[in-house]
């Protein structure tokens, strides 16, 4: 009688529980090597980003305002309230749908008003509030290409720094502190206005858009185009402030800056250069690295 080769049962078992150990073991690394990929493309888009705000500058004179608007303490005309991310748009390859929202009016009046910014029609398919920019999105952002949030426009996950305020209403009473960063309504900030140094100054930041289970830590993101209403004005520009409720992750805060890399967020200093800074920091030098022109020292971060 032949005798046949084969594994025991006991063998199999081990086999398989070994392999299991192993893919165990290779996940996290796969993981971890997927996000410092995606963590790497954040930083380039980041990185364009501030070439382009510097080629603007050089074309200009300025840096783009944080959005236009003609009435910013009345709230009542609001024109036209595109954003920073929209009047960038020559400048990080997108020349063709700037034109294209410059042919149908939206940057003569409210862009919400056109309907080919925000209707699909057989001449426009897309709407071009609706035309997704992949340089404006995270990598690691969990949602869609749109926020649901926001009119379910494109949505981006870069904001622009206002320091302490992201609008210029100063009356008597105010919610809103007066701006101390680069971007704000109206703002055209130019480079010799930054004071406190270009390596030493926030221009934008990451923002997410991230469910969780608790409401207070939700995060609403943003969109390019701009805003529509007041209650919109922080969809382009954000506050950096020592209050705990706007440092980065794991704070309450609909709108502070995040992100869904571990640990921190990706950062646009003023001299083009892309820096990640970890949740931890001091609260008071994110405070300052947030100002244009405050003379404070940075601190470590």
């Amino acid at each position: 009688m032949k005798l046949r080769n084969a594994f025991t049962l006991v063998e199999l078992l081990v086999v398989i529980a070994i392999i299991g150990v192993l893919i165990a073991m290779l996940l996290p690394a796969v993981q971890q090597a997927r996000e410092a990929a995606r963590r790497s493309q954040c930083s380039n888009n980041v990185k364009q980003i501030g070439l382009g705000l510097h080629n603007y500058h050089d074309t200009f004179g300025s840096l783009p305002s944080g959005w236009i608007d003609d009435d910013p303490y009345d709230d009542i005309t609001n024109a036209n309230l595109l954003g920073w991310g929209a009047l960038l748009l020559p400048f990080i390859e997108q020349s063709s749908l700037h034109d294209a929202m410059d042919s149908v009016g939206a940057f003569d009046g409210k862009w919400f008003s056109i309907p080919a910014m925000t209707t699909a029609s057989a001449a426009v398919p897309t709407p071009y509030a609706k035309t997704v920019i992949s340089g404006y999105i995270c990598p690691s952002d969990p949602t869609g290409s749109f926020n649901l949030t926001y009119g379910g426009f494109a949505k981006s996950n870069y904001t622009g720094i206002g320091g302490i305020g992201y609008r210029t209403d100063n009356t008597p009473g105010s919610l809103y502190p007066v701006p101390t960063g680069a971007f704000y309504d109206n703002s055209r900030i130019k480079f010799r206005d930054i004071r406190d140094g270009l390596t030493n100054t926030f221009l934008i930041g990451e923002r997410s858009t991230i469910t969780h289970p608790d409401p207070l830590d939700v995060k609403y993101g943003t969109i390019w185009i701009g805003g529509r209403i007041q209650t919109e004005y922080y969809l382009n520009n954000a506050i950096v402030s020592t209050t705990l409720a706007y440092k980065l992750n794991g704070v309450p805060g609909h709108h502070n800056l995040t992100s869904a890399h571990p640990g921190g967020a990706q950062f646009l200093f003023g001299d083009g250069s892309s820096h990640f800074i970890s949740d931890t920091i001091n609260p008071v030098s994110y405070q300052n690295l947030g100002s244009i022109a405050e003379g404070n020292v940075v601190g470590e971060y």
